[in-house]
């Protein structure tokens, strides 16, 4: 069973980016499509944004399918921008380290020197990506205007909907494991090796790099894409 990633391993910004791409094709489609409309490739960090949007709760994704969340429709049709706004929060403060950080530090001065040690240390982020996950939380913080120029976080009123609900916790737990090795001497190795896989045929030209076990997701929606051409010549 793989190890429930609580925090985003992509920016706010970019989660909202990858929604209003799919967005404009519609409302759903290929992670394939998406990357496209997006200017980016099938590879590990797209991946990253998928599950990122996922945690952020503003993207669903299932079968190699992305698909718009509720409440990303909610921001879009938000009457008032003080609706919007207390949506896009609730959407920010989904993953459960960033929702532990702010209820630790609202009304005080975020520690921002410190934070990233903080992170390591208090809040089981990977000693590797600690850094970035501390960017995200500013960056996105100010984005949402929870963090003022005096790096205090403000206090909103937390609401139910702030909270990650049971079904969406368990179903991120479902696909973080669902990509991960039950070997851990096979998963260090992927994690410090790359692979690339280049398919080519009628209408597809595409590299896949792997470089962590969530890139598998990518390979394995550009097979689901061939076998679907393959079926339908026979």
């Amino acid at each position: 069973m793989g190890k429930v990633i609580d925090y985003p391993k992509a920016s706010f910004k970019a989660a909202q980016e990858m929604a209003s791409a799919i967005d404009a094709l519609g409302g759903s489609c290929s992670a394939e499509m998406c990357a496209e409309k997006m200017g980016n490739k099938l590879s590990g960090a797209f991946s990253n944004i998928i599950s990122s949007a996922q945690k952020f709760r503003l993207v669903n994704h299932k079968a190699g399918q992305l698909s718009l969340s509720q409440l990303y429709r909610d921001i879009k049709l938000s009457y008032t921008d003080e609706e919007k706004n207390r949506l896009l929060i609730s959407a920010f403060l989904s993953p459960p380290v960033f929702l532990r950080l702010y209820e630790r530090f609202k009304g005080k001065e975020l520690p921002v020197q410190m934070l990233d040690k903080m992170l390591i240390k208090e809040y089981q982020v990977d000693d590797n990506v600690a850094s970035r996950i501390k960017r995200y939380f500013i960056d996105g913080s100010k984005i949402t205007g929870l963090l003022n120029a005096q790096n205090q976080l403000i206090t909103v009123e937390t609401t139910p909907e702030m909270e990650k609900p049971a079904e969406v916790e368990e179903r991120t737990a479902v696909l973080e494991s669902s990509t991960s090795f039950e070997n851990d001497s096979l998963t260090k190795f992927l994690e410090s090796d790359e692979f690339t896989f280049h398919v080519t045929g009628p209408g597809i030209n595409t590299r896949v790099a792997i470089r962590e076990e969530e890139d598998f997701m990518i390979l394995e929606a550009v097979i689901r894409k061939v076998k679907k051409r393959f079926d339908s010549n026979q």
